[in-house]
C-alpha cells in the first residue's frame, strides 16, 4: 500500500506541474494573440519563439507524467494506456481520487481554451499575412501566375508587372 500511495503522490505532482506549464503555454498563446491583434508584428517572431518553449516544457512534462504513471500502473497491476484521468478518478482512494478529478475539470477547460485562442492566432495571422500580401502586390502590380523579375537572358524584365513597377518606383 505504500508503494501505491508513493506513485499516486508522484503522479499527482507530475499532473500538477504539468497542468501549470499547459496554463504557461495558454499565457504565452494569449500574448501571441494579443501581439498579432495589435499588429505588433516586430513582436510576433519573439512571442512565437517562447510559445515553442513552453510547448518543449509540455514536452519534457509529458514524458515525466508517463515515467509517473507507468509506475502506478506497475504498482496496480494495469496497463498504463487504460489509466487514462477519468480511470484513475475512478479507481483511486478518495482523496487522490479529487485530486485527479479536479486536474480533469482543469485540463478539459484548459484544452477549450487552448483550442479556442490558437483558432483565433491563426485567423489574426492570415489576415495580417493578407495585408502584406496585399501591399506586396500594390508594390509590384497585380499578382500574377507566376511574375517575373528577369527576363530569360537574366536582364530586368522592365515590361512585366514586377519589374514595371519597381522600374517605376527606382
Amino acid at each position: 500500500m505504500d508503494k501505491d500511495r508513493r506513485a499516486l503522490q508522484e503522479l499527482a505532482r507530475r499532473l500538477g506541474d504539468e497542468r501549470q506549464i499547459v496554463t504557461f503555454l495558454l499565457y504565452k498563446l494569449t500574448v501571441t494573440n494579443l501581439m498579432l491583434a495589435a499588429d505588433e508584428q516586430r513582436f510576433v517572431p519573439e512571442a512565437l519563439r517562447e510559445v515553442e518553449e513552453a510547448v518543449d516544457r509540455l514536452r519534457e512534462g509529458e514524458l515525466e507524467r508517463d515515467e509517473a504513471l507507468r509506475q502506478l500502473a506497475a504498482a496496480w497491476g494495469a496497463d498504463p494506456v487504460e489509466l487514462t484521468l477519468a480511470e484513475l478518478v475512478r479507481r483511486s482512494p478518495p482523496a487522490y481520487s479529487h485530486v485527479f478529478a479536479d486536474h480533469l475539470a482543469a485540463f478539459r477547460e484548459l484544452a477549450g481554451e487552448i483550442d479556442r485562442i490558437t483558432g483565433a492566432n491563426r485567423g489574426l495571422a492570415r489576415s495580417t499575412l493578407s495585408a502584406v500580401t496585399g501591399q506586396l502586390d500594390q508594390l509590384t502590380g497585380a499578382a500574377t501566375s507566376s511574375p517575373t523579375t528577369y527576363d530569360a537572358h537574366g536582364q530586368v524584365d522592365a515590361a512585366g508587372p514586377v519589374g514595371g513597377r519597381l522600374r517605376e518606383v527606382l
